[in-house]
């Protein structure tokens, strides 16, 4: 439905689709918009407004590195360097989606959720192909050092 609701412009501030003060309005699409601001706070581990600071909106900051392609360096580094790239990428994608200026450029929920799944998969066959490495480059590590102090 693209039912737009007549409003005066209410809520928390990063969170905001800026389509409301263009059109007094809210849709489910406004809803989008804060959605993914919530998964660009994940991915880059800091809050969606942070008063002090100079980039104080996540949202606008986010668009600027991935169109920029330079995402990576406002990506929180433990998720960086722990997921597969092409989890990243699917994630990424589809949070940038949601930002997108135009409501009607931004996915539905049905479509979001697919793309997050997908993102998932891609994640557990990675983990499922490094894990076993790791887990046996491991063991041999901690048995060599056992064995290198006896």
């Amino acid at each position: 439905m693209d039912r737009v609701i007549l409003s005066e412009p209410i809520g928390t501030e990063g969170y905001m689709d800026p389509e409301i003060e263009k059109s007094k309005g809210v849709t489910y699409k406004t809803d989008i918009y804060s959605f993914g601001v919530v998964l660009f706070e994940i991915l880059c581990g800091r809050k969606a407004f942070i008063h002090h600071e100079a980039n104080r909106f996540i949202a606008p900051l986010a668009k600027y590195h991935y169109e920029n392609k330079t995402l990576q360096d406002i990506i929180h580094p433990d998720l960086r360097n722990q997921m597969s790239s092409k989890s990243l990428k699917k994630y990424s994608d589809i949070a940038y989606s949601c930002l997108k200026k135009e409501r009607a450029h931004r996915p539905n929920m049905d479509y979001i959720v697919a793309e997050l799944e997908n993102a998932l998969k891609f994640e557990l066959r990675y983990e499922n192909l490094v894990r076993p490495f790791l887990l046996s480059f491991s063991s041999y590590f901690s048995y060599s050092i056992i064995h290198c102090f006896r």
